[in-house]
């Protein structure tokens, strides 16, 4: 017997270093069985590393979604300051603009107010002195024909006063008491010598009634110049002054 032949033909179990007659079982499985188990695990790995990569982008993608919203909302931010500045910019001009207008429409109508009170005013002074001229008018000539017509009476036209009725009146009272006589008979008959009163019998510049012309030495007539002297007798017995019949005048409005 060869005893090479022997040793080599012993089972794998009973060669030294290992217990012998061990079960076959025992032994360490093939190769071929645990590579499924490595490719698992190998592929949990990798699937881990994806989750871990695939976690990490939404993250960065919702940063950079984040900083590009900020950016427009700052943009939103500065326009919506700039432009409502820009808006009230030419509010405030049309305000401006309005109040100018404004004030150029209320200078014009107190200018025209102005002008038209000017204008009647004008027209009432000179519609006075047309009714003086012609009532002067009106004295002499009628003066020249109560001369013509009743010799000795009344004031011949050679012989009347120069100068205006308002003249005469000054070179006798003086010019301390002509203002109260000019205001008295303006008021009275605005130095009319025609004027007639239509309620009483008072005529002419001083409007006079007729008992009061017997009163002053004077007949009644229509020369303006005897009418200022009878009037002027009256007022001297009467009040003392034109001015103190002037101010009965205004307390009881008549003097």
């Amino acid at each position: 017997m060869n005893l090479r032949t022997i040793a080599s033909a012993r089972p794998a179990s009973a060669r030294p270093g290992r217990p012998f007659g061990a079960l076959a079982g025992a032994h360490r499985p093939p190769l071929t069985g645990r590579r499924p188990a490595l490719y698992l695990a190998v592929a949990a790995a990798g699937a881990l590393m994806v989750n871990v990569m695939s976690a990490g982008e939404p993250a960065a993608h919702a940063d950079a979604q984040s900083t590009s919203i900020a950016a427009q909302l700052n943009l939103a931010a500065a326009k919506s300051d700039v432009a409502p500045n820009k808006a009230i910019r030419p509010l405030e001009q049309l305000a401006a603009s309005r109040g100018e207008r404004d004030a150029d429409r209320t200078a014009a109508a107190q200018a025209q107010a102005a002008a038209d009170a000017a204008k009647v005013a004008a027209d009432e002074a000179a519609r006075v002195a047309a009714e003086q001229a012609a009532a002067q008018a009106a004295a002499a000539k009628a003066q020249a024909e109560a001369a013509a017509a009743r010799p000795g009476q009344g004031t011949s036209a050679a012989s009347a006063p120069a100068g205006s009725y308002q003249d005469y009146a000054r070179n006798k009272v003086g010019a301390g008491q002509f203002s109260c006589l000019e205001n008295l008979w303006g008021k009275e008959s605005r130095w009319n010598p025609n004027a007639q009163n239509p309620n009483s019998s008072a005529y002419g510049i001083p409007q006079l009634l007729d008992s009061t012309w017997a009163g002053t030495g004077i007949a009644k007539t229509s020369d303006g110049y005897r009418q200022i002297d009878a009037g002027l007798v009256y007022i001297d017995r009467a009040y003392g002054s034109p001015c103190g019949a002037w101010s009965h005048s205004q307390n009881t409005g008549w003097y």
